[in-house]
């Protein structure tokens, strides 16, 4: 701040002062204008912008502390000190509570009033600052929350749309992220020989990084559909995300499946997801016994293919970690479903029922679920 270049404005009813008062400024290299009233005080501002207003606590068409809250609402930029005659301490906190910088009793010597003005001019420019550094921020927080708006609703146009109904099958999905956006996902399409091919994928962490790992697992799973036999076509998934994967120090767990409808038969690699469930209508449950490692822990790792039939009725039912912070009981695999969602008409009824209450809770993981049915 250069002193001496910036307009201070006089406000006082008392002529000879503050003549006075403005003259010791204009010595010191100060533009300087004086006001005898409230009014006369409004027209300078209206015209000039002031650094610096000197302002009287009373003046004769109105109380100071008015044009106070006046100046404070309309030009915050301008450093306000309160100067009377009376030496009162409560005056003083009103002043201070009402916005100004200072509060000074009269009489003011020339080298007083010079620095006062020089103190407040230094306060005004770190608030000056201040103020610009927070606008500055809110504008890079509103930037982000835009940017990330944006993210989750691309990230939810990559999901197929729920439910998924044909002849002799019904497949659905339901993700609530713990986030602006999910390190989950779920996806279904078309594979070789007629096959449905199913996914559930959890990457570890959470956020945006998660969110990207999401995308290039799923985009190298689906890169690897026609890849066989399954084991093959996920290995080679595995080695598209490694770089990935490694630069990140992440893992992915995924359960991935190909259903032929035909059929009923299911071949399904696990790899560290472990929650899923083989549902015999509405009575019986069973467990799939293949598991392998998740994607990226073991370079070399070999991923073991299951074979299992779902017959008209049966149900698969796969879920994420998240899913267990709603239904803890679910944690441990040998307790069944919920009798509601074994008796659920249709594979939406089921992920909508495990799932209920995600959305209005704050979640410390993302909750996907995923149900196939063999209608």
């Amino acid at each position: 701040m250069a002193v001496g270049t910036e307009r201070v404005l006089v406000v006082d009813d008392d002529e000879p002062l503050a003549k006075v008062m403005a003259r010791v400024l204009r010595s010191r290299g100060f533009e300087c204008d004086v006001a005898l009233t409230g009014s006369e005080a409004r027209r300078l501002l209206e015209a000039k912008d002031y650094a610096v207003a000197l302002l009287d606590v009373r003046l004769p068409d109105e109380s100071g502390y008015g044009l106070l809250e006046e100046l404070r609402a309309t030009r915050p930029n301008t450093a306000v000190v309160m100067i009377s005659g009376v030496d009162d301490p409560e005056l003083g906190k009103a002043a201070l509570e009402h916005g100004a910088f200072a509060y000074h009793v009269k009489p003011v010597g020339a080298t007083q009033l010079y620095l006062l003005v020089v103190n407040n001019l230094q306060r005004r420019s770190l608030e000056m600052d201040h103020r610009a550094s927070l606008d500055r921020l809110e504008g890079m927080v509103a930037e982000r929350v835009d940017q990330m708006r944006r993210a989750a609703e691309l990230q939810a146009g990559m999901l197929p749309a729920s439910p998924l109904k044909e002849d002799g099958f019904e497949v659905a999905a339901h993700l609530t992220p713990a986030r602006e956006i999910s390190g989950d996902f779920y996806d279904w399409y078309r594979a070789t020989n007629g096959r449905l091919a199913v996914t559930l994928g959890d990457v570890m962490g959470k956020g945006l990084p998660a969110s990207l790992m999401m995308a290039t697992a799923r985009a190298a799973l689906r890169g690897a559909s026609e890849v066989e036999p399954l084991d093959a076509g996920i290995k080679q998934a595995a080695g598209v995300m490694s770089a990935a994967l490694e630069v990140n120090h992440a893992y992915v767990t995924v359960f991935h499946c190909k259903f032929d409808p035909r059929t009923g038969s299911v071949e399904y690699v696990d790899a560290g997801h472990g929650h899923a469930r083989l549902l015999r209508g509405a009575t019986g449950q069973e467990l799939l016994p293949q598991r392998s490692a998740p994607i990226g822990i073991f370079p070399d790792a070999q991923f073991l293919v299951g074979r299992a039939t779902l017959e008209p009725g049966d149900s698969l039912v796969v879920f994420s970690d998240g899913l267990l912070d709603l239904r803890p009981d679910l944690a441990t695999k040998d307790v069944h479903l919920p009798h509601e969602v074994r008796r659920a008409a249709t594979a939406q009824e089921m992920v909508d029922i495990l799932a209920h209450g995600a959305r209005e809770r704050e979640l410390f993981d993302d909750v996907t679920v995923l149900a196939l049915k063999r209608l």
